[in-house]
């Protein structure tokens, strides 16, 4: 029998804590998917803190996401698990003000 080797391939989610350099649990319970430039879906969002159409602010617990664009909209917002539609322009994290 042949032994598999181990699968070197990183995940998005390790690729990104080496990336940004950001703790594992930063990243506990959350998931962001993009798709294309019209869609995003986030799972473990606790909060809109800012809405407008240009701009969407989401507290993730310990960070925060800051989605730009044109003509944003919240699709649906249930358990945590938010839907913007719209124009994406750009996708931040930035770190929860002490």
């Amino acid at each position: 029998m042949q032994r598999r080797k181990k699968d070197k391939r990183m995940g998005a989610v390790e690729w990104l804590e080496r990336r940004v350099d950001i703790t594992p649990d930063v990243f506990q319970g959350v998931r962001i998917e993009i798709c294309g430039q019209h869609r995003l879906l986030v799972q473990g969002c606790t909060k809109i803190l800012k809405y407008s159409e240009q701009e969407m602010l989401l507290d993730l617990g310990k960070l925060r996401l800051r989605v730009c664009g044109e003509r944003l909209w919240c699709t649906s917002f249930i358990s945590g698990a938010l839907g913007v539609g719209g124009h994406i322009c750009s996708v931040s994290f930035e770190e929860e003000e002490r």
